[in-house]
């Protein structure tokens, strides 16, 4: 007979030294005491206990494959929505593109809108200013108005050139442009914040696809694992085993009651130390008091060569099925925790899907933002080419009035050169009227002393009349004092501005 235990537990681990020996050296078992009997008995029925072992075996066995079943289908289905959410994210992206294309086209118009408004608006600044840097000079300044009694009236005085303008104008632009600057900028400030919040929910989904992957939940490695395959084999063959041993176990707890009934006296020894309750399953204290099989003595001897080998095997084999066992456990955690990455990175996929429904519901207002954005922008638009060109106006209005300044300077410097010419040309012809008639009255008189005794009164009534005399004078009062004597100074820089307006020469400094 062949030591069962030998056999099973050799085909794993190597044997215990002394575990079997061949028949032809066997010693002699003849007569093995009752107690140790016994003893084997006990600790086959104590290493029987490892058949919740081998039962939890078979449902490790179960569950992992029922986990690797469920778990490949999530699998499947993780990976399809991933494909999906992929392309839906990337068709996103070409939106979110897109409509940061449009908006920033017209960003950019309205920046260079916007510039050339400042552009003109420092322009009008500069002419105002000008307006007010320019003084007007005391000479033209008009009288104050009187009242009904000759008394002046008191009146705003006018100083600079900016006293003459009204600024009103001005002010009503510059309200305007500031209206619809900041309707602008408020737009902008919306299409922005729009499109910045498509950003961040795309790349909210992009996270969840992807965070994972720095812990290794969400790999290719964790969604289909190389070594599961493998671990399930061996779960089988684990399991497989440990119900080898456990047979093998119980043909050693059979061999061990079918010696003690073949041996006298063992019987009612188990009968007297043992109850039903302390045997395994099936077996009570009749079976070892019943009949026995007939046996030759070479057959018993060689069974309890048999058993003595099995008996010193029996903790390895139950050490081995525990091992088994906890190798088992280790190899069904491993299935669980790739089981639970799995379902962590389907939760993932299933929360960003979510995300991704969530954009595709808000899709339809980001697009309306943008295009609220360029029709807003359209109106606003106008507005400001209209103040622009009201902007324009008032430029070329003050330059216009800031050179007639200039030429006004130059025509009363004109004027008063040509008083000055008429004046000497009348003092000219008074001194050489006055000359002649010195001249003819002298000339009279000396007719007269010479000619004058010799012709009667009454010869010629004109003979003795004083001769014409002459004078110039003003045929009127109006502009008197109504051409200011000008500097020099101011004259010359007035005229050199108004070369420089014309392109003869450059402009001076007023």
């Amino acid at each position: 007979m062949v030591s069962c235990l030998s056999h099973t537990h050799s085909s794993q681990r190597a044997s215990p030294a002394g575990s079997f020996r061949s028949p032809d050296n066997h010693e002699n078992v003849r007569d093995v005491p009752v107690e140790t009997l016994i003893s084997y008995l006990v600790a086959a029925k104590r290493a029987l206990s490892s058949i919740h072992h081998v039962h939890r075996a078979t449902a490790l066995l179960n569950e992992a494959r029922s986990t690797i079943e469920s778990t490949a289908t999530l699998v499947a289905r993780t990976k399809y929505l991933r494909r999906s959410l992929y392309a839906q994210l990337k068709i996103l992206r070409s939106v979110q593109f897109e409509l940061e294309g449009n908006a920033y086209v017209v960003k950019q118009e309205a920046n260079v809108t916007i510039k050339e408004l400042e552009t003109t608006d420092r322009r009008l600044q500069d002419n105002i200013q000008l307006l007010k840097q320019t003084a007007i000079h005391h000479g033209f300044k008009a009288r104050k108005p009187l009242d009904e009694n000759g008394e002046e009236l008191e009146v705003d005085p006018k100083n600079t050139l900016f006293d003459f303008v009204d600024d009103q104008p001005v002010i009503t632009l510059r309200q305007m442009v500031r209206v619809a600057e900041a309707n602008v900028n408020a737009a902008r400030s919306s299409v922005d914040a729009s499109i910045r919040n498509l950003e961040e929910d795309l790349q909210q989904v992009n996270e969840v696809l992807t965070d994972r992957t720095a812990t290794s939940s969400s790999t290719k490695s964790d969604l289909q694992p190389l070594g599961i395959p493998k671990q399930l084999k061996l779960l089988e063959r684990n399991a497989h085993n440990m119900a080898e041993s456990l047979e093998s176990l119980v043909q050693h707890f059979d061999s061990c009651v079918n010696a003690i009934k073949h041996t006298e006296g063992a019987g009612a020894a188990v009968a007297k130390n043992f109850t039903s309750e302390e045997l395994p399953e099936g077996v009570n204290v009749e079976t070892f008091q019943g009949p026995a099989e007939p046996m030759s003595e070479d057959e018993r001897t060689e069974m309890l060569h048999v058993l003595r080998n099995d008996a010193d095997q029996v903790e390895d084999v139950v050490a081995e099925i525990q091992e088994r066992a906890a190798d088992m456990d280790a190899q069904l955690d491993r299935i669980l925790i790739w089981r639970a990455s799995c379902e962590a990175s389907y939760k993932d996929v299933f929360k960003a899907f979510i995300f991704l429904q969530k954009i595709g519901d808000q899709l339809p207002a980001h697009l309306a933002e943008v295009d609220d954005f360029s029709s807003y922008w359209s109106v606003e638009k106008g507005k400001i080419d209209e103040c622009m060109v009201g902007m324009e106006e008032l430029c070329d209005l003050y330059e216009n009035f800031l050179a007639a300044y200039d030429g006004m300077i130059v025509e009363a410097a004109r004027r008063k050169g040509v008083r000055k010419r008429m004046e000497k040309i009348v003092q000219e012809a008074q001194t050489q009227l006055d000359q002649l008639y010195q001249d003819d009255l002298t000339e009279r008189e000396h007719f007269r002393a010479e000619q004058g005794d010799y012709l009667p009164s009454d010869i010629w009534h004109g003979l003795d009349v004083l001769p014409s005399q002459f004078a110039f004078h003003r045929s009127n009062d109006e502009g008197l004092d109504s051409i200011p004597d000008l500097p020099k100074e101011t004259v010359a820089s007035a005229l050199k501005r108004l070369k420089a307006a014309h392109g003869m020469g450059e402009a001076g400094e007023r």
